[in-house]
């Protein structure tokens, strides 16, 4: 891995493999204050991506209960109405949470591909947006606490975030505000792009950048799928739906996959086995506005603290930092790695641990956009290099986990089938499976973007796509 100066070095050589750790990535600020100067180079590192990789910090998410309200069975099942009913419920406390709460800052991370034979080569550039809205907005106390507590500079956002206000059914006034906002002509130059969006959990994310950035949402999730495969023409991919149904990590917060992969990625190296090749834009014309994260260092472990549990599955904890327990990310992935090989019958080696102590600054919304294009590169190669994954194929070792997976299988290899005209690039190509799929929080499957013939787009959406055509042509 090397940035554009070659600066910081690295690869795929065992001799270089220490060097992860030390890889610093460049962000980029946006802010009232330099939002014309950053603008030209946000949207040129949009207009020539391969994918991008977009997260959000968000006031709060409303009503919890509703949203992660569970079901028995699936569409498959007997209880099918029961289950669209519950799955509308949900998005009803979407949006709801959406039209409520407000986006605080945006993260986008323009991931292109320099060269992919015979290893994939990415040029990434990455922008953190801070965001302020227009519009009174709730703000959970919780929410409020979990961002602090993450660095989160409040002051900083109210002083100098980049004014945008969410969309409104009032058509007079919602033209007249798009006409201003730089944040649509960004979320526009997104959609223009016709590349891969990749998020991680995103249904929420989806729905309040539709809300904030796009239009009025739909009054139904049919609906709002069916905008929602129109505007994303080369599809959506959830890094927590390819965890969850194709990879089967034992855990799926974003941190525990980056640094499961940050651990595969520096096993590769040592064994010299295909990798992926990442460099870093300088940023020469921002470069006041860029901060050098440190996200690829580990925390260092203290000797004799249990593990957290409830951290090391969920990656949070009521308690927080007051818990006594440890809530480093590396010991659960070192847990749950000596609890999958207990049972295996055959043992294999150990894998090497990344070394640093650093911060990962993981929950700012530039750098988990970051991190989640980075779980995707990385499952793409490590689904190529094991097909069977790809293919929803690979063997259940009990017969507990084939029915467990049973259903998620039939629906994927379903889902293959009608991706297969999705045009993607090579190098997401074993990801094919997981595109336009959703994670649904307690639903054994995931929700599919993908509309029915019996539903049509909403008129918002189509008003919107006429003027992206026009801004287009």
């Amino acid at each position: 891995m090397t940035s554009e100066d070659g600066s910081t070095k690295g690869g795929a050589a065992a001799p270089n493999a220490a060097k992860l750790a030390d890889i610093q990535v460049p962000i980029v600020d946006v802010l009232a204050s330099n939002v014309r100067e950053v603008w030209p180079s946000l949207l040129h590192s949009v207009k020539y991506s391969s994918f991008i990789a977009i997260d959000l910090e968000l006031s709060g998410l409303g009503d919890r209960k509703m949203l992660n309200r569970k079901s028995h069975g699936g569409p498959h099942a007997g209880s099918h109405k029961n289950y669209l009913r519950q799955v509308d419920d949900r998005y009803t406390a979407i949006v709801d949470a959406a039209k409520s709460r407000s986006v605080l800052a945006l993260g986008v991370s323009c991931w292109r591909v320099t060269k992919d034979d015979p290893e994939p080569h990415y040029y990434v550039q990455t922008y953190n947006v801070l965001m302020l809205s227009r519009d009174t907005y709730t703000v959970e106390p919780d929410a409020l606490k979990f961002l602090v507590s993450h660095g989160f500079d409040f002051n900083r956002q109210y002083k100098d975030g980049v004014s945008y206000t969410p969309s409104t059914e009032d058509m007079i006034v919602f033209k007249e505000r798009k006409q201003s906002e730089p944040i649509r002509e960004l979320f526009g130059a997104i959609l223009r792009a016709q590349c891969p969006v990749v998020t991680h959990n995103g249904l929420i994310d989806l729905a309040f950048i539709y809300q904030a950035f796009y239009a009025p949402l739909p009054s139904t999730m049919s609906i709002f799928v069916a905008d929602l495969q129109d505007m994303f023409k080369s599809g959506v991919l959830d890094t927590k739906c390819l965890a969850e149904y194709l990879i089967r990590e034992p855990a799926t917060y974003l941190e525990y996959l980056f640094r499961k992969c940050c651990k595969r990625m520096n096993e590769s190296m040592e064994k010299e086995k295909p990798n992926i090749h990442l460099s870093f834009s300088e940023h020469k014309a921002v470069k006041q506005w860029v901060n050098m994260v440190s996200c690829f260092a580990s925390r260092q472990s203290v000797d004799g603290q249990e593990l957290c549990d409830v951290f090391a599955n969920h990656g949070h904890c009521k308690e927080g930092k007051s818990c006594p327990k440890s809530h480093n990310v590396d010991e659960a992935i070192r847990s749950h790695d000596h609890k999958s090989k207990k049972r295996k019958t055959d043992d294999k080696k150990s894998e090497k641990e990344v070394n640093g102590s650093t911060d990962t600054g993981c929950h700012r919304a530039g750098v988990d956009a970051f991190m989640t294009g980075f779980v995707a590169a990385n499952y793409a190669i490590h689904l190529q290099q094991h097909p069977t994954k790809a293919k929803g194929e690979e063997e259940q070792k009990t017969s507990s986990r084939k029915t467990h997976y049973k259903s998620r299988d039939n629906h994927m290899s379903v889902t293959l089938e009608e991706n297969r005209d999705i045009s993607l690039p090579a190098v997401l190509d074993p990801c094919r499976r997981a595109v336009n799929c959703l994670t649904l929080s307690g639903k054994n499957i995931p929700l599919k973007i993908m509309k029915s013939a019996f539903v049509k787009p909403s008129a918002a959406h189509m008003r919107q796509q006429n003027d992206l055509m026009k801004k287009g042509s």
